[in-house]
């Protein structure tokens, strides 16, 4: 290829003189100058060295970066109820109701429990703050192992109060007063609250069930006022009691007094109040009344 493309320079220039084009004259001595010309560039070009184009290719072990794509983000764990269950402000029943999760719907889970309580928190259906979600009878679907963990709650204490009266009757002359008894018509007590007489001096005990009651919790005596109070009571249920012949109340009732309770139980000697407290609730009006003899 290189002897082909000398030799066709050289048939090109011995035309270009062969065809008269003007060229500098030499001098007889001297050597031609266009020859002298032609000849070194025929020895470049037969000087010059052949080259091959190349194609740059990677090294046989450079490995090509793969695509790379965003984390998948999980979806929002959420739970759904097979029979419709109350959501609270805490794990159970001593904590208030704060919505309603139903079995037509699906709730978001945003949190779980520190403790090991059955309960996970949602978005409250009702709006408002976030509420506790029984499991028992709950489906989750997704992941909450990442989600935040939350402490149990202050449980809410609520109170329960009332207090003793004496009825005041003129057994002889009931139309005076209109005590009469409302089943009987017999001159006694009404068993009605009309701003009578205050008694203080008597215990009261709280019971932490049903009536009857078996489990004491605590004792109050009536203030100058007849009034008594628990606090600090967890939702539940209780038994409040006066007992004429416990704690010493037959001292007032019977010996001071004389007579017989009208209210709650008529003729009763023990006195009983069923309270279903409700969390956090200040419940008042669990009163007593007795109806003392006449002097």
């Amino acid at each position: 290829m290189k002897n082909k493309f000398i030799m066709g320079i050289m048939a090109l220039v011995f035309a270009t003189l062969a065809c008269g084009i003007p060229t500098t004259t030499a001098t007889p001595d001297g050597p031609n100058l266009e020859a002298t010309q032609l000849a070194a560039t025929i020895v470049a070009l037969q000087s010059a060295p052949t080259t091959t184009p190349t194609i740059e290719q990677a090294p046989a072990n450079t490995q090509v970066p793969e695509a790379t794509t965003a984390p998948t983000v999980p979806g929002k764990p959420m739970l759904s109820v097979s029979v419709n269950t109350n959501c609270r402000s805490g794990p159970g029943l001593k904590y208030p109701i704060t919505g309603s999760i139903v079995t037509n719907g699906s709730f978001e889970v945003v949190a779980r429990p520190a403790s090991s309580d059955p309960y996970v928190i949602i978005k409250n259906p009702g709006g408002g703050a976030d509420c506790w979600a029984w499991l028992e009878h709950a489906t989750i679907t997704g992941d909450i192992s990442t989600l935040p963990t939350v402490a149990v709650p202050t449980i809410p204490l609520g109170s329960i109060s009332g207090f003793v009266w004496v009825e005041d009757c003129d057994d002889l002359n009931p139309t005076t007063t209109g005590c009469t008894n409302p089943g009987s018509g017999v001159p006694e007590g009404d068993g009605v609250f009309n701003s009578e007489f205050l008694l203080s001096g008597i215990v009261v005990e709280l019971f932490s069930e049903k009536c009857p009651p078996t489990t004491s919790k605590a004792t109050q005596t009536t203030n100058s006022s007849g009034a008594y109070k628990f606090d600090g009571l967890e939702a539940g249920s209780y038994c409040v009691v006066v007992e004429t012949f416990n704690h010493g109340n037959d001292s007032v009732l019977i010996q001071a007094l004389g007579g017989t309770f009208t209210f709650p139980n008529r003729n009763n000697t023990v006195q009983t109040h069923q309270v279903d407290l409700q969390p956090g609730k200040n419940v008042n009006g669990f009163n007593f009344g007795w109806d003392d003899f006449e002097q």
